[in-house]
Formats: structure tokens, sequence, C-alpha cells
């Protein structure tokens, strides 16, 4: 069976999944050739400034793109690369990453560089090779970089460095954040289930159980899905069952880790 909860479909659909944190709108990033290099360049974006951090040109499935990149977060940006080695963003495909810290400040910080990078901001460049300014705008990547701010400022100041070390569901880190607070909530779920491996008639309701495991944390999560409504006629097939926006009662649990 396929089920999602309404919290976990936000996750899902914005492509944020565990950390470390890793987008891109290109499918095949294989290959890679390197068009030039600039070396070591400084950045700046409003009020935040990044040294060290290597900047070249690279073409991927024939076309260009700036990457930025230091040991913590590395940037790619689209860009139209002229014939006197000049060259602007398009507002197009990117890509980006932000490596596991683990230091929360500078993780954070990464976080904010990158958040104001897709608010439009001028990125200023400056290195031996290279002086200029380029910029990007992306506000569906703020609202991830939103969502992912939120939820580690959330965890528990004590176990944030410990849990950011680890590949976390960030579905079971919104979970954490839920448990003491509201350990019974009120949601909706989709789910879809094949009725040759399901048993599933008009009228029966839907009850899952779910173990996340935390890493680096010293409890895992029970996650209980209990649909409220009965299911209908209409959404089941001849092979299948599929509802949309279920009611249902989410209970969360913690499990001692042995």
């Amino acid at each position: 069976m396929i089920l999602e909860s309404a919290l976990e479909i936000r996750y899902s659909s914005l492509k944020l999944d565990r950390l470390p944190i890793e987008f891109s709108t290109i499918k095949d990033m294989k290959n890679q050739n390197l068009i030039k290099t600039f070396g070591v360049t400084d950045l700046k974006v409003e009020e935040l400034h990044i040294k060290d951090c290597h900047s070249r040109i690279v073409e991927i499935n024939r076309k260009k793109y700036l990457e930025l990149k230091n040991r913590e977060f590395k940037l790619g940006l689209e860009i139209d690369l002229k014939e006197d080695g000049s060259f602007n963003t398009v507002i197009n495909n990117y890509y980006y990453k932000i490596y596991q810290c683990s230091n929360i400040k500078r993780f954070m910080f990464n976080i904010r560089f990158l958040k104001e990078i897709f608010m439009g901001h001028l990125i200023q460049l400056t290195g031996k090779l290279v002086t200029g300014k380029v910029s990007f705008e992306n506000r569906i990547e703020i609202m991830k970089l939103d969502l992912l701010e939120k939820e580690i400022l959330g965890l528990e100041e004590i176990k944030k460095e410990k849990l950011l070390q680890e590949e976390n569901s960030l579905y079971s880190l919104a979970l954490l954040n839920l448990i003491d607070k509201t350990p019974t909530l009120q949601s909706w779920v989709n789910f879809r289930c094949n009725l040759d491996k399901v048993q599933l008639i008009e009228g029966d309701r839907i009850s899952v159980e779910r173990i996340h495991i935390i890493k680096g944390n010293d409890f895992n999560i029970r996650e209980k899905i209990v649909t409220l409504t009965s299911v209908e006629k209409r959404e089941i097939k001849t092979t299948e069952a599929v509802a949309y926006r279920k009611t249902c009662e989410i209970s969360l649990e913690k499990i001692p880790r042995k």
C-alpha cells in the first residue's frame, strides 16, 4: 500500500526527502565538461559573505552553468556564455546541495545564504580571474528552505548537532517536533493499494502503523494512521483501491531505542 499524509505530501511535493539537502532540475548530471575555472572567489550576497569559494563554468547536456562550491555547499546556475567570455544567468535550470555539517551555525548560515540568492539578490563575485555580479530568483526554493529552517530550529538544541549529521528523513524530524506538542492530530491521507495484496471492501477503514527510525536520537517514532471515513464504492477499482484527501487521525508514540 502507498499512503501519504498531508504533512508527508508537503515534503514530497517540494522534493524535500532527507539530509543532506540536494536538488537539481537536470535529469542526468553524469557527463560534465569543464569549460573554465576561476579558482578561489569570494562571494557576497547582501550582508552575507563567504570566502575561499571555488567558481567555474561547466557544460552539462550542452548547457553552460556557473558553479559555486566550497566544503559546505554547491550551487550551479544556468548561464548564457558569450563569445567574449562574459555571461548572464538564465532563469531556467539549476542545482544545489547543502552538505552535512557538524556545526549547526554553519548549516543554518548556508540555508540563509541560498535563500538570499533565490530571493534574487545580487551575488557579488570577487577573485583574481573573475569580478562581477549575477542574480537568480526562485520562490519555490525559498519556500523549501523556509520549511527546512523551521523544522531544524524546532529541534531540541541538545540534539541538533547529532541529528543533522545523519541521513534522517525530514518528515521524521517534523514528527519529532510534533510528538510532545501534538501526539494526536487530525489530518488527511492519499492512498493506493493493490487489491491482489490487500483485502479491502466498501465500508472498511484504513489502519496503518509505521516506525520512523531517527538516527542520532534516543527514540524512534511509531506513527499510527486511521481513516475516519470508510472506503467508498467509487474508490474501489478493478485491481486497486484509490482515495484522495481521506480524513484521518494520526497518533504518535515514542519507541525507546535498544
